[in-house]
């Protein structure tokens, strides 16, 4: 059992605990028989209420956690419910709606870590990284715990921004701080690619892999074996990044296309390309949306199909465009 699906099951036991204390509450509720019994009561439920609904959003059931966070009543409430139905918009793609509640709550309460946080992960999905940044800025500003979250996607909207420099220091700091956790490592890694230093980056990949073993998450082993084979192919060294990138799908087989991209694009480097469109149809067997795939399929297709290849221009910008794919890991 991996990290994720720990987790997972985690989330489905507090909400089954939560759903039955909220049962058990409502029913004292409406035995109770004075005011002041009522109202303290009235006050439990609405408690194991809110609670309840973020318990469901953990649980991915966003719809239900959204009806739950509106039937909240209460000022007390009002700061973590406007949080609640942001995050469950969100989640649900509902964005202009989104971004209104989130901004509606930051005018009520303008120093809400949590709400600076929500409306910087809805710019960094609809990729305003620059607002995104700011809005992070203003986070780590309220922070009362001063942890790692903030400041990471600090780091991750400063990525996005392609100020690689700037994040690399950040992540360095979060390293120092935090170093049995892979994902730092992987994130240094690919600013050091993308910074022009794949030897650096297979450094830090390395070591990344290396912690994943004793911390597994899928997400960050996306991200490790793809920007690992990108490193790889930068350098020229195509067996090692076919033996990368197998392993990263052996590994993650049904967790990201990106792998399925850089195994084939490393076949197409070493002049395999049965190989590659082999495994580009596993891919796209397993991830049927993705059209860039699918293009990527055609292209190789079309290339070993036309009897007169030198009227074509070359792939090899598009394949290592392609290779360079990488999974980003926001901390909520």
């Amino acid at each position: 059992m991996n990290k994720e699906e720990s987790i997972s099951i985690s989330n489905q036991d507090l909400l089954k605990a939560l759903q039955g204390k909220y049962l058990c509450a409502r029913k004292q509720l409406q035995q109770a028989r004075s005011n002041r019994q009522r109202r303290r009561l009235k006050e439990h439920v609405d408690d194991l209420k809110m609670d309840l609904a973020w318990a469901l959003l953990d649980c991915g059931e966003y719809e239900k956690g959204l009806a739950l966070c509106i039937s909240v009543c209460g000022r007390q409430y009002r700061e973590r419910k406007y949080n609640g139905i942001g995050r469950a918009l969100t989640e649900m793609k509902h964005y202009d709606e989104a971004r209104r509640i989130l901004e509606k709550g930051l005018k009520e309460f303008p120093e809400s870590f949590a709400l600076w946080t929500g409306l910087g992960i809805l710019h960094d999905i609809l990729g305003d990284h620059f607002e995104s940044l700011k809005c992070f800025e203003a986070a780590i500003e309220f922070d009362p715990t001063k942890n790692s979250g903030p400041l990471y996607n600090k780091a991750l909207a400063l990525m996005g921004l392609g100020s690689y420099t700037d994040a690399a220091s950040i992540i360095d700091h979060l390293i120092e701080e935090y170093p049995e956790d892979p994902k730092y490592f992987a994130d240094r890694g690919n600013c050091a690619l993308e910074t022009g230093y794949p030897r650096e980056a297979l450094q830090y990949y390395q070591k990344a892999i290396d912690l994943l073993s004793e911390s597994p998450d899928a997400h960050t082993g996306v991200c490790i074996y793809a920007g690992f084979c990108s490193a790889y192919l930068g350098l020229g060294m195509k067996r090692e990044a076919i033996e990368i990138a197998l392993e990263g799908i052996k590994r993650f087989p049904d967790e990201d296309s990106a792998l399925y991209h850089n195994a084939g694009a490393a076949f197409f480097e070493m002049g395999w390309r049965k190989e590659a469109m082999e495994v580009l149809k596993k891919g796209v067997d397993k991830f049927p949306e993705d059209e860039e795939m699918k293009k990527f399929l055609k292209d190789i297709e079309d290339d070993m199909d036309d009897p007169d290849k030198g009227d074509k221009p070359p792939l090899l910008g598009a394949l290592l465009l392609m290779a360079l794919i990488y999974k980003k890991m926001r901390k909520k």
